[in-house]
């Protein structure tokens, strides 16, 4: 068989596309939801029963401290577990496991990414105020950014990319 002078594929390297980007980061909220959050859910259920309205748990933590203390605490290692999924998978693949699954990574503009950068994208896990902003603020700039990025990429000179195969 004769072998074909076809010209060589051409890649190369662009911001990740938002679709891709928001399954990567959902698949990632399910990892997080069944290795993270479920041991957790047995100790949140003692705490606040699960058929209390929202009326009933305020009474309950307005009236007992310790009920407050023991959510805050708990929500604060969930958002610390969270935090350390992305950190660790960042730092040591460029990629968590949903950015795996739709090929997509993360850079630096230093090239090598660094602690304090995977920690400053990574902030908007923190579920108080103002990091709770983040939540609105981080799509928003996806959508109007030139490169597609989150304030939090902007702020951490971070970047999700994919290649691109011609």
């Amino acid at each position: 068989m004769k072998k074909l002078n076809l010209p060589k594929e051409k890649t190369f390297t662009g911001p990740a596309t938002v679709w891709k980007r928001a399954a990567a980061f959902v698949v990632d909220l399910l990892i997080i939801n069944l290795v993270i959050l479920f041991p957790f859910r047995k100790l949140f259920q003692k705490i606040i029963p699960e058929t209390a309205s929202f009326t009933e748990t305020y009474n309950l933590i307005s009236q007992n401290s310790g009920f407050g203390t023991a959510i805050a605490f708990l929500t604060t290692m969930v958002a610390f577990l969270a935090i350390l999924y992305f950190y660790i998978l960042e730092k040591k693949l460029h990629q968590s496991i949903g950015k795996i699954l739709f090929n997509i990574y993360v850079v630096s503009d230093n090239k090598k990414l660094k602690s304090w950068q995977l920690l400053a994208r990574n902030l908007f896990l923190i579920p108080v105020f103002p990091f709770i902003l983040l939540w609105i603020l981080d799509p928003i700039f996806l959508f109007f950014t030139k490169n597609s990025q989150r304030l939090s990429e902007i702020l951490s000179k971070t970047k999700v990319m994919e290649d691109y195969h011609m």
